[in-house]
């Protein structure tokens, strides 16, 4: 079985990026009500999560090493990613809401909403052949 390339981990969280950070904006829109503050919280979070999504799908390629990803596996992943980025988004939420009480609301809605997206989207791309996008570039 191939490995995770760079690229692949690149492009699954450029993709993972915008669905996710949508869906933060809206949640953000909805609690508080400003499409400003929302804007500011998804711009932060797309920027800073885009890197440490990179680093986490990076760190399961090296532990799955080349290996068939599960269900299971899907599974756990979603739950490592759920509780590092709900831990990114409280902070970025605190600071820009100075409202621990809001920023929970927000993280506890995101929490599951995302959990379930993220699984989605794992699977999904586990649809997708490992190398797909290396044949698309030589050609």
């Amino acid at each position: 079985m191939a490995r995770e390339s760079h690229l692949r981990s690149i492009l699954k969280g450029i993709s993972w990026r915008f669905l996710a950070t949508g869906t933060l904006m809206l949640i953000v829109y909805l609690v508080e009500g400003s499409i400003e503050t929302a804007l500011r919280i998804g711009i932060i979070e797309f920027f800073l999560k885009l890197f440490i999504y990179y680093a986490h799908e990076r760190a399961w390629a090296y532990y799955l090493d080349g290996r068939e990803q599960t269900k299971g596996i899907s599974f756990a992943k979603a739950v490592s990613w759920r509780i590092l980025a709900s831990l990114t988004t409280f902070t970025i939420a605190i600071d820009a809401l100075q409202s621990g009480g809001k920023a929970l609301i927000i993280v506890g809605i995101e929490f599951f909403a995302k959990f379930i997206l993220y699984y989605v989207h794992e699977r999904l791309w586990q649809l997708l052949p490992k190398g797909t996008f290396r044949k698309l570039l030589k050609k």
